[in-house]
């Protein structure tokens, strides 16, 4: 008799373990159902526009899901199959939404109880809601100061600040700087119009400065950087005039008639480029304006062309101001001969 009790023990003690086996097998066997092709469209609009959120559910069992639900601001909308199968197919749910900036992410679970999340953690921006024009998400600017912070007024310094929209299709209205009170436009330095760096660039008078960056974007709104306040810099000090010097002077062509068209040229160069103030040729003691041919105004070939010439010997100089009190002669004393103009047919 304790034999059969015995039996019937260890049969009972097997069959619990079988049962807890079989538990832990199903629970095994069941795979979390794959989320894929999450959206809600469009991304912007008004209260009146009707959003779809749509996703596609697949399940590796084959189990139909239990739900499928797209949180809006963590509210649970129901959605519907809208394609497919139950177990491999597209949801979709269709929503109207109050105006602002909202959050979503898409939850289903089995009808075995596997759950899964989309995004696993957090939630998604948007759809961005108008009241009765679509939503517009303000720009921002970061990133913005000056190079350099101290120098000389003779240095150029580059303000840049980064400009983002996060609105994709917008573009920029303008992106500028108030130096002093004074606003100027930046150009698009480098990356895409609505995620790029903009910048100034500028000679500063010396003193300290100020600063700060504004933007705009294509419907209106206005950011600036920083929000509130300026920045302070750069700091310039003056910097101690250099005299500029002249280079290469020589009249073309050296010799001639009377109806010949005489060019006296001299190169210019200021090292603190200042532009001339004055640029003049004396031709045998009268002073004549040279204009720039080529170059810029502080490093370049300046020009003075004649042709009234009569008889032989002639004589010039050159003499040219760069408006600091910095002054150059060429040649420093006296002056140079020529052009020689030849009267043919006359006699001697």
């Amino acid at each position: 008799m304790r034999v059969k009790q015995y039996a019937f023990a260890a049969a009972s003690v097997s069959l619990l373990v079988l049962s807890f086996a079989s538990v832990s097998l199903a629970d095994q066997g069941n795979n979390k159902p794959c989320l894929c092709r999450a959206t809600i469209t469009p991304q912007q609009g008004t209260a009146r526009t009707v959003y779809i959120a749509s996703l596609e559910y697949q399940d590796p069992d084959g189990d139909a899901p239990a739900k499928v639900e797209v949180y809006i601001d963590n509210s649970a909308y129901p959605m519907r199959l809208a394609g497919g199968r139950s177990a491999n197919g597209t949801y979709r749910a269709r929503l109207t939404l109050p105006p602002g900036e909202h959050t979503y992410f898409f939850y289903a679970q089995d009808a075995r109880g596997a759950d899964e999340r989309w995004p696993r953690y957090g939630a998604k921006p948007g759809p961005f809601v108008g009241q009765k024009t679509p939503y517009n998400r303000k720009p921002t600017l970061t990133d913005g100061g000056v190079y350099f912070d101290y120098g000389t007024d003779k240095a150029f310094y580059t303000f840049k600040v980064h400009y983002k929209d996060l609105d994709d299709c917008m573009q920029v209205r303008k992106v500028r700087v108030a130096v002093d009170g004074i606003w100027h436009d930046m150009k698009l330095h480098d990356g895409p119009p609505i995620d790029g760096d903009y910048i100034y660039q500028a000679m500063l008078p010396a003193g300290p400065h100020a600063y700060y960056f504004a933007a705009i974007d294509q419907q209106g709104d206005c950011v600036t950087f920083p929000k509130h306040g300026f920045l302070r810099g750069p700091e310039v000090v003056a910097q101690p005039n250099q005299p500029p010097v002249l280079l290469d002077e020589k009249v073309v062509p050296a010799a001639g008639s009377p109806s010949t068209t005489f060019g006296y040229t001299v190169n210019y160069r200021d090292v603190d480029r200042d532009p001339a103030a004055l640029a003049v040729v004396y031709a045998d003691g009268i002073p004549h304006p040279m204009r720039l041919a080529a170059g810029r105004s502080y490093d370049g070939l300046y020009v003075y062309r004649a042709r009234t010439f009569e008889g032989r010997a002639h004589d010039y100089y050159f003499y040219f101001e760069d408006g600091r009190g910095g002054t150059c002669r060429i040649p420093e004393r006296g002056v140079l001969h020529g052009p020689v103009v030849t009267n043919i047919g006359s006699s001697w």
